[in-house]
């Protein structure tokens, strides 16, 4: 089978959404992504469209996709496909693009299981180097009564609370693995696009100060699952068990909205413990992700 790669134009976003969704339910049974969901990644601050996003075709169908976002020191690719056969094609002209972005690593990901992708990777001159989990708990039945450390309270979020929002996330995240400060127009358009959803948004505060955050959402390709985008605890107020509490509190949130599940993303090496305490909280890895680094002189 001949493959060719192109950009697309932005009329091909149902066909690109369509080649990743399938590639979802083939590995996980469930749709990845809306058509207005891509069409937002392709209107990011760091994502030029179109050179930065290749579609793969093979007799006039779309059978692959690859885009790359600069973030700090690194350009990551998201290479996936319903043709394996396009993979190493798309690999190669996501790597030649993204050296024209001078970062200093090159990087992609791959579910575990997806055993094509990660072998396409390795050809391809990439290492395995790091994990992360989807981790998860069912949310039916008796939840624990969230214990709050004394002088904070939770409360949803309201207009206005969105610069104080960006800099708690900043300064709970600023300790993690791969960390960059992102301004708060492109935390905007990533936090507040077409994924915003406040009334699934959390701020914990201590008088003026903001000391924890959660921004949910109930995504429509899984709308029995209430998604954690991001969970964090400034670090002036950790090691209260605020951490717990705010969870306990998202899945009672979404248990009392008939919701069955409850699931989030987290580095599978993340520094501050955070594993651990999903675990305690009664979270399990439903599913496993492979982070590959390109070996220079290996692949480019």
């Amino acid at each position: 089978m001949s493959v060719s790669l192109r950009h697309p134009r932005r009329e091909d976003a149902s066909a690109a959404a369509e080649v990743l969704n399938e590639h979802s339910r083939r590995l996980h049974g469930t749709d990845d992504l809306t058509v207005t969901e891509l069409e937002e990644d392709w209107r990011a601050p760091e994502l030029e469209f179109p050179d930065d996003v290749f579609l793969a075709e093979a007799n006039g169908t779309a059978v692959g996709y690859a885009d790359l976002m600069p973030h700090g020191d690194s350009t990551w690719l998201d290479v996936r496909g319903t043709d394996e056969v396009a993979y190493g094609s798309l690999l190669a002209a996501a790597v030649k693009r993204a050296a024209t972005k001078r970062k200093e690593h090159i990087r992609g990901w791959a579910a575990e299981k997806d055993n094509a992708l990660r072998q396409a990777y390795e050809r391809a001159g990439f290492r395995p180097f790091r994990h992360s989990f989807r981790m998860e708990i069912d949310v039916g039945g008796d939840l624990p009564e969230p214990s709050w450390p004394e002088d904070l309270a939770v409360r949803g979020f309201r207009e206005g609370d969105e610069r104080r929002v960006h800099r708690a996330q900043m300064d709970s995240f600023a300790d993690t693995w791969g960390f960059s400060e992102y301004p708060f127009e492109n935390w905007s358009h990533w936090s507040m696009g077409a994924l915003f959803q406040p009334e699934h948004w959390f701020v914990v505060e201590s008088g003026d100060d903001v000391a924890a955050i959660a921004l949910c959402r109930v995504p429509e390709t899984e709308p029995d699952l209430g998604w954690v985008d991001i969970i964090g605890v400034v670090p002036a107020y950790r090691r209260r068990g605020l951490a717990i509490a705010l969870l306990q509190h998202v899945f009672r949130h979404f248990a009392a909205l008939g919701l069955g599940r409850v699931a989030l993303s987290v580095d599978a090496e993340n520094p501050t413990g955070a594993v651990r305490l999903y675990e305690r909280a009664g979270m399990r890895v439903a599913r496993t992700y492979v982070r590959y680094e390109l070996v220079r002189g290996g692949g480019d």
